[in-house]
């Protein structure tokens, strides 16, 4: 049968609260590390934002750009009906919900030198205020007459 006396019962008691839980030096050393990681990827945060805003603009600007085509092979099969379908802009200037503005341009290469033959008709849409370049198209649709 193993005796132990107060004296080291209460030692051993204090000397296992003085080892429990996390001291101060540990907390602010772990905070500063943490501290550490959270700059080390913030420079990784701000590109992948600055990339989305980017790829978003130029998707918005791509589905104008299809809006547009698809307003040019509406417009009829006449040169005529493509030199007006040129001359109005029935789209104008949009913005989106972010406040980007985009400006779309057309271009028809009418008349064409025999009929029924093919005209060329470029679309592009620019953002305004940006240095991403203008989203463009073409293609070329079949006329039957001036």
């Amino acid at each position: 049968m193993k005796t132990t006396t107060r004296r080291q019962e209460s030692n051993l008691q204090e000397s296992n609260l003085s080892e429990s839980g996390f001291g101060l030096i540990e907390i602010v050393i772990s905070m500063l590390l943490l501290g550490l990681l959270s700059v080390a990827f913030l420079p990784l945060l701000v590109t992948s934002m600055k990339t989305t805003v980017r790829n978003s603009t130029i998707a918005t600007a791509t589905q104008l750009v299809n809006k547009q085509m698809e307003l040019a092979r509406a417009a009829g099969s006449t040169c005529a009906a493509l030199n007006i379908y040129e001359d109005e802009s029935p789209l104008g200037t949009v913005t989106d919900a972010r406040g980007v503005t985009y400006a779309p341009g057309r271009s028809v290469d009418c008349p064409a030198s025999t009929y029924p033959g093919t005209v060329a008709v470029s679309v592009s849409v620019s953002v305004v205020g940006s240095s991403i370049p203008p989203i463009s198209a073409s293609t070329r649709i079949l006329v039957t007459a001036p």
